[in-house]
């Protein structure tokens, strides 16, 4: 299981690799400068800084799993800790992605659409990964593995 966990690590983190440059596309694709265009300065600023926030954060979590992948499996309370919040955030995403965004506004090209799905994908393995990981460092999963 612990192989498996380390092949998750740098499948996931390459993944979020990806993301992050993808990323640079989004505001283009999704036409914001002009439909951030109507709101006052201070909503724009604020629109951008949390935006950065999350694009941070995801090179952050890029970071730890191709660079710290031991420690996210080192089964301490921190890495516990750090996995449980990972968790949180990408199931967080994934609901949002099948309840909280209308996505109708940009299925109109089939490259949306396969980007959506392939979000999707992402989103299901970064949970299914982070969510093996707090079992593994809770110990719910043996270091040989599943019984």
């Amino acid at each position: 299981m612990k192989e498996l966990l380390q092949i998750g690590l740098w499948i996931g983190g390459g993944s979020l690799v990806a993301l992050t440059i993808a990323s640079f596309w989004i505001p283009k694709v999704l036409g914001w400068r002009e439909k951030l265009a109507g709101l006052t300065p201070l909503m724009r600023e604020l629109w951008w800084t949390y935006s950065i926030y999350v694009w941070s954060s995801h090179v952050f979590f890029a970071v730890l799993a191709l660079g710290f992948g031991d420690w996210l499996m080192s089964r301490t309370a921190s890495a516990t800790a750090m996995c449980t919040f990972m968790l949180l955030w990408w199931s967080v995403r994934l609901w949002l992605q099948f309840f909280g965004f209308d996505l109708t506004e940009v299925e109109g090209s089939k490259a949306n659409r396969v980007a959506k799905h392939l979000l999707t994908l992402l989103f299901v393995g970064l949970v299914v990964l982070y969510g093996s990981l707090v079992a593994w460092n809770a110990g719910w999963i043996p270091k040989g593995g599943m019984p």
